[in-house]
């Protein structure tokens, strides 16, 4: 299963879910995107996040 982890400084309890995640990550691919710098002008890097999400079977927000 492929996860995309998207950081997006939204979530206070984000690093119980992260914890979990790290644990995971050794029998399931886990692709980690940080959010929390990103500008509207940084179009490249919103079009990688849109990439990662369709290709994802599972797409969580921290």
């Amino acid at each position: 299963m492929k996860i995309v982890e998207l950081k997006t400084g939204l979530f206070p309890d984000a690093g119980t879910v992260e914890a979990a995640l790290a644990h995971l990550r050794g029998d399931q691919e886990v692709e980690r995107k940080d959010l929390t710098g990103l500008t509207l002008e940084s179009k490249d890097a919103w079009d990688d996040v849109a990439g990662a999400i369709l290709a994802a079977d599972l797409v969580v927000t921290l």
